[in-house]
């Protein structure tokens, strides 16, 4: 049948005017990663999703230096904590069948977990508030190196020996790697089946994924993989190390895969289907405050606009699937560089796709502030202002008066200069944030605030310098099995690990007897006078006890 001539006009005329949109995209996202567009480093793969269709596939970069080859959507990447919301599939849908129950404590599928003399159960587990130890800094702390293999069943002996919870479950979000290891142990104690197996047949076939698989040896050759580097001095080093964290990481997948995923996420909501609606389900703490973490995913919102997200990061890959459920937009980045910044190039491209849909930020007060003149520092007013103030557990920074200026200098940081806005206002170009003072009623400053957060003004502890030998000595983990060795030399207290290397102690300015470290933060412990051992909290790991011998 032979069309009509202004039929066939209108047809070319649609086709041009697709044509030139989707170039303009392209050309708009070559832009965004154009530093990663080379044949001399790591890069991207990028896929974009939007209105129940792939609009946008590419690669940029190289997925392997040494053989040149490039990226491209079909380049297998680990996807790291991204591969989260997929454990959280496999036990929403175990939940939809019946098999298990959020409330369920976890020591009915999985008895070896110590008793803590507290219930943890799954919803602790999926929602990120088990009070469980994290095991990459746990692991890093009892010896192993990041350049290595971390195993499942490395991963499991530490959550056996965990001697303490680091807070009741339920009373607060810290965010555990280990929480998703116990899901995938349960999907396998309930199904009979390895976690690999069950994934590959209850999700990764039936979505016609077949690039997708849970590692589940480190040995085990993968096809197509984009390896992860790291620059230093400006060349690229591979990023050499072996990961099996079963539920929590080491899915291995691609772009195009990916797309399947959130186009079938997507219409799955719509359609109202009760597990994947569960997936977006969230449980306030014990107090009644909100949690935004459902089922492997981050609920939030960016520009006024509501998000479904996660971001992954192990070794050099850097990850993120950035959903705006309501605009009907998904964003996929997978990168193999250490440096890449996921969420801030998805975000960008965000702003590319919504435009006017996404609020503009250029308002808030920091910029105002920022853009304020400069005035005269009042110095009678700035040695007010002078002294310590503590941000957080271990964090403070300290605002001294030198030769007419006002600096800045955060523990384990260089000072940093300040320009005045206003008689109670600074601002810290370093820091690309505002200072503001508070006083009180007589006039004195007791606190300031940063970035949302209010520190009070506190008074620095001075060390006891002739007194520093008590440390010395060595100390043990019984949880962890591991010694760390402390020396008083040359007068600096340097703690050892036969493994992990030399590290210097700095007192405290906060509590004596406490000391900051590249392992962590050190709270002595004593006893009639002696020096007993010391608790280790660093990150996701809280008093970890270390006993003198």
């Amino acid at each position: 049948m032979k069309l009509p001539v202004s039929f066939v006009c209108v047809l070319i005329a649609f086709t041009t005017l697709a044509q030139k949109k989707t170039d303009s995209l392209t050309i708009k996202l070559d832009g965004i990663f154009s530093n990663y567009n080379s044949k001399s480093g790591p890069g991207v793969a990028a896929g974009i999703v939007q209105n129940g269709k792939t609009i946008f596939k590419k690669g940029y970069g190289m997925a392997n230096l040494e053989y040149d080859i490039p990226i491209s959507s079909a380049s297998i990447f680990d996807i790291a904590s991204v591969s989260k919301q997929f454990a959280g599939l496999a036990i929403s849908t175990l939940v939809q069948q019946g098999k298990i129950s959020l409330s369920d404590d976890i020591h009915k599928y999985v008895p070896e977990v110590p008793d803590f003399g507290q219930t943890i159960t799954i919803n602790h587990l999926v929602h990120h508030t088990s009070g469980l130890r994290d095991w990459p800094e746990g692991l890093n702390v009892a010896g192993w190196r990041w350049n290595e293999d971390f195993s499942f069943d490395d991963i499991m002996r530490m959550i056996k020996h965990q001697k303490d919870l680091d807070f009741v479950p339920g009373s607060k979000y810290s965010y555990s790697n280990t929480g998703y290891n116990l899901l995938a142990v349960t999907v396998e104690r309930v199904t009979g089946k390895s976690f690999r197996e069950w994934t590959d047949e209850n999700i990764f076939t039936p979505l016609q994924m077949p690039n997708s698989h849970f590692l589940d040896e480190e040995s085990k050759l993968v096809k197509n993989k984009a390896y992860s580097y790291h620059k230093e001095n400006d060349v690229y080093h591979k990023n050499m190390t072996g990961l099996t964290a079963l539920g929590s990481s080491s899915l291995f997948t691609n772009v195009d895969d990916l797309c399947k995923w959130v186009l079938h996420f997507d219409a799955r909501v719509t359609a109202k289907d009760p597990v994947y609606l569960r997936m977006l389900e969230t449980v306030p703490l014990n107090n009644g405050e909100k949690n935004s973490y459902a089922f492997g995913l981050s609920l939030g919102e960016m520009s006024g606009l509501r998000t479904i997200s996660h971001t992954g990061g192990w070794a050099g890959y850097r990850t993120v699937i950035l959903n705006f459920p309501d605009e009907k937009l998904s964003i996929i980045l997978l990168g193999n560089d250490a440096s890449f910044n996921s969420y801030g190039a998805a975000a960008d491209i965000a702003k590319i796709l919504l435009g006017t849909k996404l609020k503009s930020n250029n308002n808030t007060a920091t910029d105002k502030i920022k853009d304020q003149p400069t005035v005269a520092l009042n110095t009678e007013i700035a040695r007010k202002q002078e002294g310590t103030y503590k941000l957080g557990d271990g964090w403070y920074v300290t605002l001294t008066l030198e030769n007419g200026v006002l600096m800045t200098q955060a523990n384990g940081e260089p000072k940093f200069t300040t320009a005045s806005k206003s008689d109670s206002t600074i601002w810290i170009d370093a820091y690309n944030a505002s200072v503001t003072f508070v006083k009180s009623k007589d006039g004195s400053i007791n606190s300031l605030k940063y970035r949302g957060i209010v520190a009070p003004r506190i008074t620095p502890v001075t060390p006891d310098l002739a007194r520093m030998d008590q440390y010395s000595g060595t100390y043990y983990s019984e949880e962890f099995e591991t010694i760390y060795k402390i020396d008083y030399i040359n007068k600096k207290l340097m703690l050892h690990h036969m493994r992990l290397g030399d590290f210097e102690l700095s007192p405290d300015i906060v509590l004596a007897g406490a000391f900051n470290c590249g392992m962590g933060r050190m709270e002595f412990l004593t006893e009639n006078g002696k020096v007993t051992g010391f608790k280790l909290s660093r990150g996701r790991v809280k008093n970890l006890k270390f006993m003198k011998l």
